[in-house]
């Protein structure tokens, strides 16, 4: 899984730009009229994004990392009648695209709003994170956590994240 810490994060996105090298995506560069990439929200080029959070009075800020939760008992793959997501190896919630049938039912039922289907595609397919599992049988861990140049979003099993997420609070408690 990953681990991410909002407190760390300084919003450079370089995560995201990692994450659409390595999953051979186009950058969403509609927003900056075709120069930079700067996507608004996860879309069917972007599996993940860093966004700004104010809190309603303006006083507190924050960086959001959004993509795929991976959830223990994700919703999209229950609401699939072909099983086209499913929970596979190490925990991550997998598209198998020779399965689906582009019916969105994962899109409708999943409770964080996150995979995009390709509406502008010939043959489209679902986008998700799949935390890089192309990159994994190679001991690569996923793009997003390879780049982060403060740490903020780092990859391991998920004692190895509770003990790192410990060991952050117990050395700054005020801060978490």
């Amino acid at each position: 899984g990953l681990l991410y810490d909002t407190t760390v994060c300084i919003g450079c996105k370089a995560c995201v730009a990692a994450c659409t090298a390595a999953n051979g995506l186009e950058p969403d560069t509609e927003m900056s009229g075709g120069i930079w990439q700067m996507p608004v929200d996860l879309n069917p080029q972007t599996k993940n994004i860093i966004q700004l959070y104010r809190s309603p009075d303006g006083a507190e800020s924050s960086f959001m990392k959004r993509q795929c939760m991976q959830c223990v008992d994700p919703a999209c793959a229950s609401a699939c009648p072909f099983s086209a997501l499913s929970k596979g190896k190490f925990g991550i919630v997998e598209w198998e695209p020779s399965r689906c049938i582009g019916c969105r039912f994962c899109e409708i039922s999943c409770p964080f709003d996150v995979p995009r289907f390709e509406w502008a595609k010939f043959n489209p397919k679902i986008v998700k994170c799949e935390l890089c599992r192309h990159r994994l049988p190679e001991g690569l861990q996923p793009a997003c956590t390879e780049v982060c140049p403060v740490g903020a979003v780092i990859f391991g099993t998920r004692d190895q994240l509770l003990r790192e997420a410990h060991r952050r609070i117990a050395a700054n408690p005020g801060k978490y």
